[in-house]
Parts: structure tokens; sequence; C-alpha cells
């Protein structure tokens, strides 16, 4: 019978968890910290596991929400449920043909009809598996990223990709802060909220409507000013920021809350959000993809709305634009092949 190892590194140590032939579990003794090694036996069951827990603590902190929680959750078990009919027990027998299958496996149609995955579900899908990975690798329980050669077409406009879900939510989790809340996660919240960032260096405490959860975005040249709705995880980050820059600088109309609240020109308080944005793009790995920009993060908002309302004139007005076919480009939407309007209709993921 297999001999099952199970690590887990903390600042305090690691520990590791071995599982004998008896079914007896022995907890080794600390050693030094080290970067993460992973036993070749890690269970695939006890990984989806811990995946799930930490999901779970990442939801308590609103980093992701309750709705991506159910929707990964879900997915995950799937997978898991499709590589254990396949012989797959253990972590490192997760191959990239057997992620790749899994994310390209036929749907149904609302109609019921078996046919090809759409774009959109394969996309939710390979985000799942990513950050399933990526998790397990902070824990400390895995190096490895079946999904890292699995290349689906994105969604582009001007050269730009919105963030995938999966994105979004290791955005949130990176912008975390210790004591006091950063500007990066301000330019983060902001950005996720539908800010552009020509707005973002604008936006200051006075900007905030806490009780309904809302911040105002002043608008541009391209862009209409607008109300934009914030999630939990952006109410919390701003309404923390706030306190902290109020501290230091009292006028609520001009104390900024992703940038300094010295003076500068528009160009330079554009140049300092892009900064913030792009340190965050570069803690999740997404430096070297030439179609994340800053943009990408508030591009994200507009495709959420989208994905939750159905309507593009909805997506529009989250980001200001003046053009349905300018924000039907921004989330990737065709409006000509609507599958709705044919045989086809959306899958299921």
């Amino acid at each position: 019978m297999t001999n099952v190892l199970h690590v887990r590194n903390d600042l305090n140590g690691s520990h590791a968890y071995v599982r004998h032939a008896c079914g007896a579990v022995e907890l080794s003794r600390p050693t030094s910290w080290r970067p993460p090694i992973v036993g070749t036996d890690l269970s695939l069951a006890h990984a989806v596991d811990q995946v799930l827990e930490s999901w779970r603590e990442m939801t308590a902190r609103d980093e992701m929400s309750m709705q991506t929680f159910d929707k990964f959750s879900l997915l995950l078990g799937r997978f898991q449920r499709n590589a254990t009919v396949r012989g797959v027990l253990l972590v490192a027998d997760v191959r990239q043909d057997i992620a790749e299958d899994f994310v390209t496996a036929k749907g149904r149609s609302r109609h019921g009809h078996v046919t090809d995955s759409s774009p959109a579900t394969q996309l939710v899908r390979r985000s799942v598996l990513r950050i399933a990975f990526r998790t397990l690798r902070e824990l400390g329980l895995s190096d490895q990223d079946p999904t890292r050669d699995i290349v689906l077409s994105g969604r582009t406009y001007e050269g730009a990709r919105a963030l995938t879900e999966d994105e979004a939510v290791s955005l949130r989790h990176h912008a975390a802060y210790v004591t006091r809340p950063t500007r990066h996660a301000a330019a983060a919240a902001l950005a996720l909220a539908g800010g552009h960032s020509g707005e973002i260096g604008h936006s200051v405490a006075a900007d905030l409507d806490l009780p309904h959860s809302r911040v105002w975005m002043r608008g541009a040249t391209k862009y209409d000013a607008r109300w934009c709705r914030l999630d939990a995880w952006a109410r919390e980050v701003l309404a923390e920021r706030a306190r902290h820059v109020l501290g230091q600088h009292p006028d609520p109309a001009s104390a900024r809350l992703a940038v300094s609240s010295c003076p500068a020109s528009d160009a330079a308080l554009q140049a300092r959000a892009c900064v913030a944005l792009r340190d965050l793009l570069r803690r999740i790995g997404l430096s070297d993809d030439p179609e994340v920009k800053p943009a990408s993060v508030t591009a994200r908002a507009a495709v959420e709305t989208f994905e939750y309302t159905g309507r593009i004139e909805a997506a529009a007005r989250r980001l200001g634009l003046r053009s349905l076919d300018r924000a039907a480009a921004v989330v990737g939407y065709n409006w000509r092949t609507d599958p709705a309007h044919t045989d086809g209709g959306m899958l299921d993921a």
C-alpha cells in the first residue's frame, strides 16, 4: 500500500504527516523552513481538502466571493472525480493532458445537446485548476502547474485582456496588508470597482459612499463620471485606507486614496496608479503576459457585470463607456453571434 506524505511549510518550520500502511498517522518533528518541496506521494484527495480550506479562509476575508467559492469548489470537485475515474490518485500524476481533457471536455447546451464547450466555459475550468495549484504552491504542498501550457483564446481589447476570475482573486489576496491598508490595495480596489488608471489617481476620501457601498469616479475625456459599486473586500480596504490618509491629510476633498496627496499633474497621477497596479500584477506572476496591463484589472469589473446581468449596457455604465460596441469588445462579447439566439445556447461548466 502506498505511503502518503503530506508536507506543510510555515514560518515555524515544516511538519510532515506520514500515513503508514496500517493507517496510523505520525507527525514528524518540525524542521527549519525551506522552500516548498513536495513529496511525490501527496494524495489528490488531501490536496483538494487543503485547497478548499484555504479558499474558505480567503472567502472569510472577502478576497473570494461566496459565489466564486461555490462555483470553484463545485468545479474542483468535478475535476477530482474525473481524475479519480482515470486512475489519478496522487497530485504528481496530474499531468497536463489530464488537466487539458477536463478543461476542454464537452458540455450540454440549454437544449440538452452534447456539444463542444464554449471558450468562456474552458476559461473558467482552467481558472479553477490554476488557482487550485497556485494555492497548493502557497501552502508548500506542490510546485507543479499542469495548466501552465494550456493556451486558450482570451478576450482582448486594444492589446489588453481582462483578468480572469482566479487572477482577480489572487490580486485581492496579494494586495492584503498587515498593519495598514496600502496604496496598492486601494488601487486594486478602485480598479476592480471599475475605475480607470486616469481616474484612480484622483480618487479621494470624499468620493466614498460607504453606507451604499459605492465610490464616485470623476470620469475623463473617454469616460463618463459615475458611481461604481464596491464589493465587501473593496469597501473594507477603502474604508481603512480613508481612515489612514485622513489621519495624515484631514481634508477629505483632497486626501487621495491610491497615490500621494501632494500636488501632481494628471499624467503623474495616472502613472503612479499604473505603477501600483503593475506591482500587484508582478506579484501574482502576470508581468510577463503581454496582454495583461493595468487596464486588465478595470476590464474585470465589466466582465463581472456582464456575466451577472447579461446586459452589455450595464457593463458600459460600470466603466463609463459611451459606446456599447466598445463595451462588448472589452468583455469579449460578439452580439452578432450571441449563442442565446442560436441553437447551441450557453454551456454549463
